[in-house]
């Protein structure tokens, strides 16, 4: 039952008991029912069972992998007549694209760096493959809407490895104050080790798992106040009726730490519960219990990794794309979007050595993220009279900077003992003082004392193939959070160019974070062979990050106000502009993958959402008869 569903039940059990409630009735649910009837049949379907293909084995050939994800940008190469001109390629951006395509649009996707795919993108190094941002991803097996959909934009050719059944291993404090918990495929099987954990705190337990269960249902309504006309939208909101239809307010107005609060007063089961902040980068005091609910939900089904690693993702999304007349070009910088005299974006400039190519759509879709998109590729007298600094830029701001360190390892996974499960290492229990603390220390002290907060993980042990890929090796990547404010001097310097001072930065805090990943994986100690640390400045450079964060907008209270959220939809107050990605969504692969869903519905003016929903259901009932 969706939203809309709901309010009809509820608006007219009000309207049988009050009178007053059936001129609520006339003038909400009319417009929603017409708006999402129109919305449904007006354009192309571009879901459907006949795009499936039988999988086939993974390219290891770079030359032929190079040629599909790393296609530089010429002026000839641009295809004519285009329908919309994507910027980024990130699996927002591609997503988007490739639901275009398969709605009959010809799209072109534009990526500044030298190859597609964005956090979903990997390189390699000395013989070593690195990703960059795809850890493990939720729901992509058992026919759930996610595979479907992950399915239909690769026809098919994507495969998923389950990481062990130990997804995460939680280190709490240091010396005799360590506890390790492990977190596990399966809700109860997860809950029942917390209670081993935790004997003396069933009950708060309980109401977390609870909670978990009414976030999920309540999640979609964070989606559909971005689809509805924001008129409408805002009327709900400020007359209070929003709160009639939904519980969405209950769970992005209360904090994660005042959840925890409510439920227990044992500081390290709270730990236990919300370690994994650090996949969208906002502590627990500052970010609504919505999102820690909802991303811990995702993982209860288990952890996967692409087959052959991440550049899977975007290596077969695009000859989707391809297909009916699209590209995907990389090494193309987008400085500006065009608009035409009567303020509507009708394409965008690239600027390729001295010279701006201008290349003209019906629609440009910015998957760059929304700072990047209103404060740098706008014309500054267009963005200032959207007058987004006072409104939406009060609320909203770029997420904590990230640093992430890149390890190979002389050795099979074998050999080295290693296993596919993740590690979330914290020098303490109070997280939201570990991390105030740390963000807070002046440049020239980081790294002398210990990270409060690490994420160890080897994507070695993750891929089936790796072995075959790089024989007698494996790889480690850790990933931290930090403050953009201790590199932000050096960020118009040159990269690699940038002198002693930063390298002396980066270089003490990725050996101190390498010296305390050695404490759990003492067998690594003198198994380093190639060592490379990603700084905020990389991120900015790499993947157009404005201060260094890699999961976007800050995951805040504020943003997932839904008078806040509702703005951070696809359509943008400019005509022919739509945004896609993280920021109108949440992070993530999976956050990013559904905005690319959204942006697709607005454009071809359809319910996309329900035509998922409904060949999922027609494929499980496939599966069902072939077991039969």
């Amino acid at each position: 039952m969706g939203i809309v569903d709901k309010a009809v039940i509820n608006l007219a059990y009000l309207a049988k008991e009050n009178g007053s409630y059936l001129i609520i009735l006339f003038l909400i649910i009319v417009p929603v029912l017409l708006y999402l009837h129109l919305l449904k049949k007006q354009g192309n379907n571009p879901f459907n069972k006949a795009c499936l293909r039988k999988r086939g084995p993974v390219e290891l050939d770079s030359t032929k992998r190079d040629s599909v994800l790393k296609q530089g940008f010429t002026s000839k190469k641009v295809p004519s007549d285009l329908d919309a001109v994507v910027v980024g390629s990130g699996i927002g951006g591609l997503s988007c694209a490739a639901l275009l395509a398969k709605a009959g649009q010809k799209v072109l996707v534009l990526e500044q760096h030298d190859q597609a795919g964005g956090c979903c993108h990997t390189f390699i190094e000395d013989g070593y493959e690195f990703d960059v941002g795809i850890h493990y991803v939720g729901e992509v097996e058992g026919n759930t809407l996610t595979q479907t959909y992950i399915d239909q934009i690769t026809e098919g050719q994507l495969g998923w490895a389950p990481v062990e059944d130990c997804i995460d291993r939680v280190e709490l404090g240091t010396g005799d104050d360590r506890s390790t918990h492990d977190v596990l495929k399966g809700k109860e099987n997860w809950k029942n080790e917390l209670k081993s954990s935790f004997p003396y705190d069933h009950a708060a337990i309980d109401k977390y798992f609870n909670a978990m269960k009414e976030v999920r249902k309540v999640f979609p309504h964070n989606f559909m106040i971005k689809i509805l006309p924001l008129w409408l939208v805002k009327f709900l909101l400020k007359t209070g009726l929003f709160g009639l239809m939904s519980n969405l307010p209950k769970y992005t107005g209360k904090s994660l730490q005042d959840f925890m609060d409510e439920i227990t007063d044992n500081k390290r089961l709270q730990a236990a519960l919300c370690y994994s902040f650090g996949d969208y980068g906002t502590q627990p005091r500052e970010t609504p219990m919505l999102m820690q609910l909802v991303l811990m939900q995702h993982y209860t089904y288990g952890g996967y990794y692409p087959i052959g690693g991440a550049s899977e993702i975007a290596y077969h999304i695009i000859p989707v794309i391809e297909k009916n007349g699209g590209k995907v070009l990389v090494r193309a910088n987008v400085t500006e979007i065009l608009l035409d005299d009567n303020g509507t974006a009708v394409g965008v400039s690239v600027s390729k050595g001295s010279e701006d190519v201008k290349i003209y759509a019906k629609s440009v879709i910015s998957a760059a993220g929304v700072i990047n998109t209103y404060k740098r590729m706008l014309p500054k007298h267009v963005s200032q009279k959207l007058d987004l600094e006072n409104t939406l830029f009060q609320k909203v701001e770029s997420g904590n900077a990230a640093l992430s360190v890149f390890v190979g390892l002389k050795g099979s996974n074998e050999e080295l003992g290693l296993k596919a499960t993740n590690t979330w290492a914290f020098s303490g229990v109070d997280l939201n003082k570990l991390m105030d603390d740390y963000i807070a220390l002046p440049a020239e002290e980081v790294g002398k004392s210990d990270i409060p907060l690490l994420f160890i993980s080897f994507p070695s042990t993750k891929d089936p193939l790796w072995n075959e890929k790089s024989p007698g090796k494996s790889n480690c990547t850790i990933v931290t959070l930090g403050n953009w404010d201790w590199f932000a001097k050096w960020e118009d310097e040159r990269v690699k160019k940038r002198g002693e001072d930063y390298d002396d930065l980066k270089n003490r805090l990725a050996e101190k974070i390498w010296e305390q990943t050695c404490r759990f994986y003492p067998q690594l100690k003198d198994k380093r062979d190639y060592f490379d640390v990603g700084t905020p400045l990389t991120n900015n450079y790499y993947i157009g990050s404005p201060k260094g964060e890699i999961y976007g907008l800050d995951h805040s209270m504020s943003r997932f106000d839904p008078a806040i959220s509702c703005q951070l939809r696809p359509a943008t107050p400019i005509p022919g502009l739509y945004l896609t990605g993280q920021d109108i969504a949440t992070c993530g692969f999976a956050g990013a993958l559904y905005s690319g869903l959204l942006t697709a519905a607005t454009l071809v003016n359809r319910n996309l959402m329900t035509d998922l929903v409904t060949l999922t259901k027609e494929l499980r009932r496939d599966a069902k008869s072939k077991t039969e």
